[in-house]
């Protein structure tokens, strides 16, 4: 109610009141006590107004301060980095902090009084995750008690995040549904910090593994291939058999030696090279193998740009990515390799139009003994990321099963480990 309200109700109050306390006391009143009638009816219209507004300014001051505690509480959850939500026992939003809104897209939507499933129609992109949430509510709900749950939210840009869901169902006295209240943190980091941490320790353990197996396999393995190698020349009817036997044994000492790349330091010595001639030189010692898989290897937008590397370990790295990518294609396919220089960085596209990988190989590739080959061991891919990380470089993998996958790997032109080694 304003104050415009309140003082006509105060004057037409006073005008009614003088006018019907005036005629009860000439009706009513005795002749010798009409002048005590007039002042007790003046005392008790100042004692019932100042009741009233007393109880008027007791009220005002009761919502200033629920305003108040509205204001600190919204201030409180909107500088919260996590999603908060509050529902009542319909799963109607009643309150939602900044971040939640930005979050499912929602920052210009009315969202008070409805529903995850009716504000799902103001977000094509969130429809399935607004859904879903309603979903996840009843069972918070059925549940009775704080419950806790990891969404993965799909983001514009292509990415996801976690979140860590807790719903907090609350009950009056008779058990009937009161509200819900739901926080949301982002846990995309600590999972990150997770995956990484155990891949290190998958990759410790190879590494301690083949430290100390590697040389006593390759050692007996040099041994048999000799003896191999020596029985095929003194039996010329069983030459399909040792053909077979050797190259398994290649195999078996390539898997070797992978895994000693990994087990052993490697103090790299950087040097300035021309990172076109070791794509050149990549692609020249691979045009065999694509030719026998009639395959086409096509070099684009090659340019001169000298970079600060270890040249053999990049000829490693771009050997199994464009091997990789030569396996992955079709009969007369083709694989594209591009070369850009960006400002401080050099970027080096490998792309091919073959069988593509799934997502759900894509999120591992880099893990040792994950592969999506029938034979491969991903040791390949692991040797792949070390050697990048070790020039400060970054690579990334994006791929559409039957349509082909794309790497790119981004290196800095000056590195400061040659920097510091100069």
């Amino acid at each position: 109610m304003n104050k415009r309200n309140i003082f006509l109700i105060y004057i037409v109050f006073g005008v009614l009141w003088i006018m019907i306390t005036d005629f009860l006391v000439q009706v009513y009143a005795p002749t010798d006590l009409f002048m005590i009638f007039q002042r007790m009816k003046g005392i008790l219209y100042v004692v019932l107004t100042g009741s009233v507004f007393y109880l008027i300014l007791g009220k005002i001051e009761e919502l200033n301060s629920s305003k108040e505690q509205e204001e600190k509480l919204s201030t409180l959850i909107n500088s919260m980095v996590d999603f908060v939500n509050f529902k009542d026992g319909e799963g109607r939003w009643l309150e939602a902090n900044n971040f939640g809104l930005k979050l499912f897209q929602l920052e210009d939507v009315d969202y008070r009084g409805k529903k995850d499933s009716e504000l799902a129609s103001y977000t094509d992109f969130y429809r399935e995750a607004l859904i879903n949430n309603e979903k996840l509510d009843e069972e918070a709900w059925k549940n009775k008690k704080i419950t806790r749950c990891e969404e993965l939210l799909p983001v514009p840009d292509g990415t996801h995040k976690y979140f860590e869901m807790i719903k907090v169902p609350l009950f009056y006295n008779d058990g009937s549904r009161k509200a819900l209240v739901v926080i949301g943190r982002d846990i995309t980091d600590r999972k990150q910090a997770e995956e990484q941490i155990r891949k290190s320790e998958k990759l410790s353990i190879v590494g301690e593994l083949a430290a100390s197996v590697g040389h006593e396999i390759r050692n007996p393995l040099t041994s048999i291939k000799g003896f191999v190698q020596l029985l095929q020349e003194n039996d010329n009817k069983n030459g399909t058999y040792y053909d077979i036997m050797i190259k398994e044994l290649n195999r078996i000492d390539h898997i070797v030696g992978e895994l000693l790349l990994l087990a052993k330091p490697q103090k790299i010595h950087f040097s300035t090279y021309n990172i076109k001639e070791v794509l050149t030189d990549v692609v020249s010692l691979l045009e065999p193998q694509a030719n026998m898989n009639n395959v086409s290897i096509k070099v684009k937008q090659l340019e001169n740009v000298w970079i600060d590397c270890e040249k053999n370990q990049l000829k490693q790295l771009f050997i199994n990515l464009v091997k990789n990518a030569l396996e992955a294609s079709d009969e007369k396919g083709e694989v594209l390799v591009t070369l850009v220089k960006d400002q401080d960085h050099v970027i080096i596209n490998v792309e091919d139009k073959g069988i593509g990988i799934s997502e759900q190989f894509l999120e591992r590739l880099g893990e040792p003994f994950y592969s999506s080959k029938e034979k491969g061991t991903g040791l390949g891919l692991t040797v792949s990321h070390k050697i990048v990380h070790q020039h400060d470089g970054e690579i990334y993998f994006t791929s559409e099963e039957g349509v082909g996958t794309k790497v790119e790997v981004v290196l800095p032109i000056k590195n400061a480990k040659s920097l510091s080694n100069s």
